[in-house]
């Protein structure tokens, strides 16, 4: 069973991206709505709900999106965490991603872009809304930040980590095996001393 947890306020939302998403079920087999932090949470903790995904506010009644996803990485260290807020500041976006979120996308998506950013997820990517990828990029820019410790190449497999794309999209874009791609990756985190996409991204916050 493929599952997905929709965390959001607004149940009336939530059950219209449920609907969309099992009218062809190819992303997931199973779809369940929480109206806060705390129920899902409940959940995990009483039952061992385990899904595969969680697509999330941040404004939420209780615990915060933000503390949430510190909370889901100590239950499900597996699984992937989708943020949806109307929130778009710099704070909230690192915060989210250093928390552990692998993507932001703002509300107002159509139903349709955000099937795609699930898929994207899914695939390896960590999506974001253009506006908020701008935000991002005009903040820390990786060709100038880290151009003393990594190599021209390398430069190009973080700005495509930064722009949300998967393994193989970063291999397509650089002309590359997905190997290769693993093995800059690899390079880069022994350079600066981390072990995970959420330390990358953290890093450029320094």
């Amino acid at each position: 069973m493929i599952s997905l947890a929709i965390v959001e306020d607004d149940i009336e939302m939530s059950k219209s991206l449920r609907d969309y998403l099992l009218i062809d079920n190819t992303l997931f087999t199973d779809i369940r709505l929480f109206e806060s932090a705390e129920d899902i949470i409940k959940e995990i903790k009483l039952n061992n709900y385990k899904p595969i995904l969680i697509l999330q506010d941040i404004q939420l009644p209780g615990i915060s999106g933000l503390e949430a996803i510190i909370i889901y990485r100590k239950y499900l260290p597996d699984t992937k965490v989708l943020m949806n807020s109307v929130l778009q500041d710099s704070e909230h976006v690192f915060k989210a991603i250093c928390n552990g979120a692998l993507g932001y996308i703002e509300k107002g998506y159509s139903l349709e872009k955000i099937k795609e950013a699930l898929a994207s997820v899914m695939n390896g990517g960590s999506p974001m809304s253009p506006s908020i990828a701008r935000h991002v990029i005009n903040y820390f820019n990786p060709s100038k930040k880290f151009e003393e410790e990594l190599s021209p190449k390398e430069i190009e497999i973080v700005q495509g980590i930064l722009d949300g794309l998967s393994y193989k999209m970063i291999a397509e874009r650089n002309s590359v095996s997905i190997d290769t791609v693993r093995t800059h990756i690899t390079r880069i985190y022994r350079k600066l001393q981390i072990n995970s996409k959420g330390e990358l991204i953290s890093k450029y916050l320094k």
